[in-house]
């Protein structure tokens, strides 16, 4: 694994997270808001009972969001592409799940690049792309926020 250098003006040394698709590195955001993890509760009045008993239901999972990216130079991410192989809006069709989930990982890292906890959403695909306003005198990034649904988590 290439360490992210971090000299000043180096524009990837405040990103902390890596994302990773089929184990190579695809791009780095400042900012990620991991899926939250829920169950429902279920309730059972048994006979003669005055209080209902409760049990865990189905499990809920939320999307994950990243924010203020920036994509890898060598990677070939294409998240205009990965929305497209679910959603073709210039054709109005929708693609096959089989194609267009994806297990992807979210690594935080230390300012050197290190790996600190890893996240593995797994078939997760891209189902929000907002770009940031566009200014020529900026430094912002121009992916601003993408935002993944997920089927489910893990944490290694």
């Amino acid at each position: 694994m290439a360490a992210i250098p971090v000299f000043p003006g180096n524009p990837r040394q405040k990103h902390e997270f890596e994302i990773r698709l089929d184990g190579f590195i695809v791009g780095w955001f400042e900012k990620a808001t991991l899926p939250e993890i829920e169950t429902e509760i279920d309730e059972f009045n048994p006979a003669g009972s005055v209080r209902p008993t409760k049990f865990a239901g189905r499990a809920k999972i939320g999307d994950c969001t990243l924010e203020k990216g920036v994509i890898s130079d060598n990677g070939d991410f294409g998240a205009w592409n990965w929305f497209r192989q679910a959603v073709d809006t210039a054709y109005g069709t929708i693609g096959d799940p089989e194609d267009y989930r994806r297990d992807v990982e979210i690594c935080e890292t230390d300012h050197m690049g290190n790996v600190i906890q890893t996240y593995l959403l797994k078939d997760a695909f891209c189902s929000k792309i907002s770009l940031s306003e566009f200014d020529g005198g900026s430094s912002e990034h121009v992916v601003e926020t993408l935002t993944l649904t997920v089927n489910d988590m893990e944490v290694f």
